[in-house]
């Protein structure tokens, strides 16, 4: 019985190594590819291992340092701030949304459900954001039009109600108010629903591109993304015209096109990498078990 055991052990072990590999393998092409130089990927292909070795594709990134620093600046203070927010304004609505003694809450839930499936469109949001609420060339015009997504707030509207009633109902006998309970033990008893919430909040501000476009006109508040994204056109740009920025002919080949769209694979997903290991200790459930007895 002990060697059955240790065999299914063994091979649950084979199988998680498998997908390990099976996970990381795309992240290490990715890394591969952008320090490859430009002609071996066109000849030889993708390779697991670089062939030839370059950091062609960093140096063109990397050509004007401080507009990237400015852009990764932007991106920061647009994921800080709109998260934040978001997190705040989605708990404070789904919060009284999930208490069964609050009255409107049927209601209130349809109107969100509502604006869920029937949206606006593009052109009403535009002219709001920019006739009304005159929030053109800002950095808070990408962050104010997505909080409180409908979905974000039913998602933890549902977590809400599976807290256990009795540590509101001992709250208010302790005499706390709604407020303090929802600040000091909803909150608290929430990080995995938060931290879930966040990591997806955090996404969608960090790879915002299409908004920055319409709202943003100074270069100085442009997000990574965007910059990264002219970048991009901006080689493409040069192997279309086949010469360099000062007139020059250029070969096509040496232009490490493919390296340079890895590169920024790379560059902008480290920050979230970094985030998402911060925030997967919070994503194991069951911080109430225990939490009432008797």
């Amino acid at each position: 019985m002990k060697r059955t055991n240790n065999t299914l052990q063994t091979v649950a072990h084979i199988c998680l190594l498998l997908f390990c590999a099976m996970c990381l393998l795309p992240m290490i092409l990715t890394i591969s590819v952008s320090v490859t130089e430009g002609s071996t990927i066109q000849t030889f292909g993708y390779r697991i291992i670089p062939k030839d070795f370059s950091l062609d594709a960093y140096k063109y990134i990397f050509q004007d340092p401080f507009t990237l620093f400015t852009g990764y600046k932007n991106s920061f203070i647009i994921v800080g701030f709109g998260t934040i927010l978001n997190l705040l304004v989605t708990s404070m609505i789904a919060y009284p949304l999930a208490r069964r003694d609050f009255r409107f809450r049927g209601i209130i839930s349809f109107y969100i459900f509502v604006t869920m499936i029937f949206s606006g469109g593009m052109v009403p949001l535009y002219i709001l954001v920019v006739q009304y609420l005159h929030l053109k060339d800002s950095l808070i015009a990408l962050i104010v039009p997505v909080i409180a997504a409908p979905f974000h707030i039913f998602l933890l509207r549902v977590f809400f109600q599976e807290i256990p009633s009795a540590l509101v109902e001992s709250a208010k006998i302790d005499g706390a108010s709604d407020m303090r309970t929802y600040w000091s033990i909803i909150l608290p008893l929430s990080k995995p629903a938060l931290a879930t919430l966040a990591l997806m909040m955090t996404l969608n501000y960090w790879n915002e591109t299409f908004h920055a476009i319409l709202y943003i006109d100074s270069s100085s508040k442009y997000p990574i993304q965007l910059i990264l994204k002219n970048i991009t056109a901006y080689i493409e740009l040069m192997r279309s015209s086949v010469v360099d920025p000062s007139g020059n002919p250029l070969n096509p080949s040496e232009v490490p096109t493919d390296a340079i769209m890895y590169a920024m694979m790379v560059l902008t997903s480290l920050p979230v990498m970094f985030l998402f290991a911060f925030l997967q200790k919070y994503f194991v459930k069951g911080m109430t078990i225990g939490a009432v007895k008797g």
